[in-house]
């Protein structure tokens, strides 16, 4: 089992994500972040990942969302915390989503419906489990 630890960071009221490439050369869609190296603290390997893939530096704010990725052959827990900008943002070179215009790309870990009703809900909702947000096909 797999633990990636995720961000969601919100700049001018648009979802900052990353694209990257899947085993096959797929390209997907994410939120910031990734696998948490051995003996590495989940706050640290978040701050790490999300500076590698935006080089933005955060601030790790309250844990949002804990859920299962289950597909053939892995398994995943995704810890997805809220995150902002140390410093003031640029945007040019990051790709922002508009949760508003309802037309966002399949994110992973699949999730993108949950932040945008918690968005647009001034992000009141505790954490929240979601379970297993992916049923394996074939």
């Amino acid at each position: 089992m797999k633990v990636k630890v995720r961000a969601v960071i919100m700049i001018d009221g648009r979802l900052v994500v990353v694209r990257e490439s899947r085993r096959g050369g797929h390209m997907h869609v994410s939120l910031p972040g990734g696998r948490v190296k051995d003996r590495e603290a989940l706050l640290d390997a978040l701050r790490r990942e999300v500076h590698e893939e935006t080089g933005l530096d955060v601030e790790v704010g309250r844990l949002l969302y804990v859920c299962e990725v289950f597909s053939v052959g892995m398994q995943e827990v995704n810890l997805v915390f809220a995150a902002d900008p140390v410093e003031p943002v640029d945007s040019d070179g990051l790709e922002l989503v508009d949760l508003e215009l309802g037309m966002a790309p399949e994110l992973m870990p699949p999730i993108l419906g949950e932040i945008a009703q918690d968005a647009a809900n001034d992000w009141r909702q505790g954490t929240r489990w979601l379970g297993n947000v992916r049923v394996p096909t074939g």
